[in-house]
């Protein structure tokens, strides 16, 4: 069985941080119902390759999930989402302050109605602040949170090519959201999570991109963040990444790829010396690797116990021995998106292999849930003909 088996989750939420949140608690094994408008639904499943209008983007992180769609503007629109909302152990919405509250659905209401709920509001900028009511999408979040400003090419900031953002909020939603459930499991309370995607890239930046901002003392001593230094080393065919982090893999490099000389360099004899002269240490690294394709680097080193890898496209990635020999990433299919390749879900490191059904259509399940949660069918055609939900029919 897997662990989240028996939680329910209402999902109210677009794009990343809070959809990618409930399709990992999907993973766990938890039933997840996604809740979208009448519209369009979720801005995600148009983004990207796409087939029969689903996007690969969105099959990727809507897995497991049903797919309720419904207007909340309307009186009856809401009295669906109450419905949904009264056996379920986890509410989750993704928009920025105020707007859920405009719904009907706001913390203060909701727990009135059912105190053992966990809600989490996961907004860009938290609900206070001079930044509460302004949009926030990845790049914004990059630029605020350290992200791109870490992130030099020829010494210029620049962006993360993937929503890096989103999944960090996504990631610390997900925490929080693991936690409460503990939390109730002692207690019989819910709770409320406010969660803000500027804060959780923050926290996740911390330890590392702000390493030199930390000591505040006049007598620390200040280097600058090695990480600004950081690069990948060109072969005659390709690229690889290597991370000699001690001094035995620093020698078992420079001998490994013909250059033992280069290790005794006063620059690069010690860790504080390596440590003091990153960028020339970095410099001879990469005239080192320059001198051989790929394959012959990466054999040496890995013989040699030296950290090493080839930078795989996103194409390549599948097709590494580990990722086949664990069966990691599994080739399926999607009844509107053909064939479909994703990896396994979290609950594998649990030992349970689930099946997680495929991403939805937009209100693909509205009839069904609303038929689980009471509804006649008489109730069902009467809402479907004042447009206040729709099925993928």
């Amino acid at each position: 069985m897997a662990p989240l088996t028996g939680i329910k989750v209402v999902e109210f939420g677009i794009m990343i941080a809070v959809p990618g949140a409930a399709e990992t608690l999907a993973g766990f094994g938890a039933e997840v119902i996604k809740v979208e408008d009448t519209n369009r639904g979720d801005e995600l499943r148009s983004y990207g390759s796409n087939k029969n209008g689903m996007s690969g983007w969105f099959a990727n992180a809507n897995a497991g999930k049903r797919s309720i769609s419904v207007d909340l503007s309307t009186d009856a629109g809401k009295e669906v989402m109450w419905e949904l909302l009264s056996d379920a152990d986890v509410f989750i919405q993704g928009f920025r302050s105020g707007v859920v509250d405009k719904f009907g659905f706001g913390y203060e209401a909701v727990s009135a109605r059912f105190p053992t709920l966990i809600y989490c509001s996961s907004t860009g900028f938290g609900e206070s602040g001079p930044y509460a009511d302004l949009p926030a999408y990845d790049p914004i979040v990059q630029a605020l949170s350290g992200w791109a400003g870490i992130q030099k090419v020829d010494g210029d900031p620049t962006l993360h090519k993937t929503m890096v953002s989103d999944k960090t909020a996504a990631s610390f939603n997900t925490k929080a959201i693991l936690a409460a459930l503990v939390q109730r499991g002692r207690t019989a309370k819910g709770c409320y999570i406010e969660a803000s995607m500027l804060e959780s890239n923050i926290m996740f930046n911390w330890p590392d991109v702000m390493m030199q901002c930390t000591l505040l003392d006049d007598d620390a001593s200040h280097v600058p963040n090695i990480f600004v230094s950081y690069r990948l080393y060109e072969c005659t065919d390709g690229w690889v990444t290597v991370a000699c982090g001690t001094d035995k893999q620093w020698q078992a490099y420079c001998t490994a790829l013909e250059q033992p000389d280069v290790a005794n360099d006063p620059k690069f004899r010690t860790p504080a010396d390596r440590g003091a002269h990153i960028p020339e240490l970095f410099d001879a690294t990469a005239k080192i690797a320059a001198r051989f394709d790929v394959e012959t680097v990466v054999q040496r080193l890995r013989a040699a116990d030296v950290p090493v890898a080839p930078v795989h496209t996103p194409e390549a990635v599948r097709d590494d021995p580990q990722i086949r020999a664990r069966e990691f990433i599994k080739e399926s299919s999607h009844p509107v998106a053909g064939q479909f390749l994703g990896p396994k879900t979290p609950a594998s490191m649990f030992g349970e292999d689930l099946e997680l059904s495929p991403a939805p259509v937009l209100g693909e399940h509205t009839r069904e849930i609303l038929t689980e949660l009471g509804f006649t069918s008489e109730r069902i055609e009467t809402l479907l003909g004042e447009g206040v939900i729709r099925t993928s029919d």
